[in-house]
């Protein structure tokens, strides 16, 4: 049995699972009186995840471990009684977000042992090329050897390539590309930091399993009220942050780069900072204000008021002295950016999104001419 801190920090595995089940935790127990200080902590969860706020984690004390394990599947149920996909998304980013901060604290065996549970094992050489035996480090004239950060940071994580391609098809940019990876023998090389990031999706994947079945509640003013209100402050997020009305922009003249882009965010999708980038080059190049564009970000899992209105503006050249332009389609290929491309894309001559747009808002209003009815 794993120590009782380490299940409450990582509260999604199925030794957690376990532990709860062995306790025979009802959901007549978690809504019980004796069960405030649960019902507490799980509404935080999900309201730290509604609100976007930093990640913390001071949990002290077998008490306060027991807590935490519990708040999980409870908060869980919470989430699945909203019924709400934003809020899945937003709990669910969360959730992995607190696993990956509290990952890169942990020892690299535990980095192991949680990978290999979610499907990721990873071994520390290439699989054709045996580790040294028999090495030691040694301490030379007063030089320490190697401490355990610098150790860790330059480990090596070969995971097999059929595992490497789910995690990764929700991470894009040059960085993640197959192209630019060592693989050998079907696997592919990660550091400590791109592997940790790949659990992190699928902790997240982990996290939204059995989140979006429709469930019927127990007749209880209790629960009744706290759903309630995790839905006023769902509802009260969207209203905020209304999505912005497209207005003048013809959705139908935007580049099928943009169109996917301008999507997975209005589908409440995370998106790499070049994406982002060049959507906010592109809306604000056709005419967007820098407060529309804003609202186009308010539904991503991280979404954060200020961060995001700063990166717009900056990007926009609102509060900066330069106005930047939106890349050009072989940048947007390099990104791994260049979605559903389509005949007009696949002209030599098409350079830009931006070119792409103007060309449709050509031939839309040529179409338009063509069918008034001549005067006689």
């Amino acid at each position: 049995m794993q120590a009782l801190t380490f299940l409450a920090r990582y509260p999604f595995l199925e030794e957690a699972k376990e532990w709860v089940r062995d306790r025979q935790f009802t959901i007549d127990q978690m809504l019980s009186p004796e069960s405030e200080g649960i019902q507490r902590r799980a509404l935080e969860r999900v309201d730290d995840s509604i609100e976007g706020r930093e990640i913390a984690y001071d949990v002290r004390g077998r008490s306060g471990e027991e807590v935490e394990i519990l708040s999980y599947p409870v908060s869980r149920f919470m989430v699945a009684a909203v019924g709400d996909p934003n809020l899945i998304k937003w709990f669910s980013h969360h959730e992995g977000e607190r696993a990956r901060s509290l990952l890169e604290k942990e020892d690299p065996s535990r980095v192991l042992q949680i990978g290999e549970e979610l499907g990721f094992p990873a071994i520390g050489h290439p699989p054709d090329l045996e580790p040294e035996t028999g090495a030691r480090r040694e301490v030379v004239k007063g030089v320490r050897a190697l401490d355990y950060s610098h150790e860790a940071e330059n480990r090596e994580y070969w995971v097999r390539f059929t595992g490497y391609l789910p995690p990764k098809r929700n991470i894009s940019g040059p960085e993640w590309d197959l192209s630019n990876q060592a693989i050998r023998k079907g696997y592919v090389r990660l550091n400590r930091r791109t592997y940790i990031r790949m659990v992190q999706e699928l902790v997240k994947a982990r996290v939204e399993e059995g989140l979006y079945r429709k469930m019927e509640l127990p007749r209880n003013s209790a629960l009744s009220e706290m759903i309630g209100g995790l839905r006023t402050k769902v509802e009260g997020r969207k209203r905020r942050y209304s999505p912005v009305e497209m207005g003048r922009i013809t959705i139908t003249r935007l580049p099928p780069c943009m169109r996917q882009i301008l999507g997975m965010s209005q589908a409440g999708e995370n998106l790499p900072h070049h994406a982002r980038f060049a959507l906010v080059t592109f809306l604000n190049a056709i005419g967007m204000s820098s407060e529309e564009i804003f609202k186009v970000f308010t539904g991503v899992p991280d979404f954060k008021e200020d961060i995001v209105r700063y990166q717009v503006e900056h990007i926009t050249g609102t509060t900066s002295a330069t106005s930047y332009t939106t890349p050009n389609c072989d940048t947007m290929k390099t990104g791994g950016i260049c979605f559903n491309p389509d005949t007009l894309c696949d002209k030599e001559w098409l350079i830009n999104p931006l070119k792409y747009y103007r060309i449709k808002g050509r031939n839309r209003r040529a179409e338009e001419k063509k069918d008034q009815p001549t005067s006689r």
